[in-house]
């Protein structure tokens, strides 16, 4: 009764409307709201002039499984675990340092062909594994391009364990004193 009465007042046809609008509707959580990777600008916070934080989704490898753990009837129908992988040394979005510095750093997570493998099953939602995958890879990338701490030497190590202990003794020395402060409020005991 009421979708009639629209369609007499708007003068077009609403199942049309609706079907056109459904069709174009994009969630707010989808891939391309999360992760825009269409475009590939220099992000302004990235530590690393070397890898911008860009990731080419097309030169990934995706895949998707049922996740493990509880969550009832979601984990058995539901594929939502994501497995993203892409091959290191012909990745065309990195550099050769970049790539030199992963081999070098992530060796250990590699597989035998040189495959990185990251995977992501923390939310029963595939766009937002798929999102948070896509966040591990980036984090990734940048701790493998960070630069390394300076080693500190024997002289500086000395002075900061000596810095601690006089910390350590002075903490102790003001409790000491606020111990004595309360106990003086407390009066004399029977």
């Amino acid at each position: 009764m009421l979708v009639n009465s629209l369609k007499t007042v708007c003068g077009r046809n609403i199942n049309n409307n609706i079907r056109h609008y459904c069709s174009q509707y994009t969630s707010s959580i989808s891939v391309g709201r999360l992760y825009s990777g269409d475009h590939p600008k220099r992000n302004p916070t990235s530590p690393s002039p070397d890898f911008s934080g860009v990731i080419p989704i097309k030169e990934l490898k995706t895949t998707y499984s049922c996740s493990s753990g509880p969550g009832g009837q979601n984990v058995n129908k539901v594929a939502t675990k994501v497995d993203i992988r892409f091959h290191v040394e012909s990745a065309s979005w990195l550099s050769e340092e970049v790539k030199s510095k992963l081999l070098e750093k992530c060796g250990s997570e590699l597989t035998k062909d040189g495959w990185l493998v990251v995977k992501s099953d923390r939310t029963r939602s595939q766009t937002l594994n798929q999102a948070d995958a896509l966040e591990k890879l980036r984090a990734t990338i940048r701790s493998a391009t960070a630069p390394s701490k300076p080693k500190i030497s024997a002289e500086e190590a000395e002075k900061i364990r000596k810095g601690k202990l006089k910390a350590s003794r002075e903490r102790l020395h003001f409790k000491r004193i606020r111990s004595s402060v309360k106990s003086e409020r407390q009066g004399p005991s029977d």
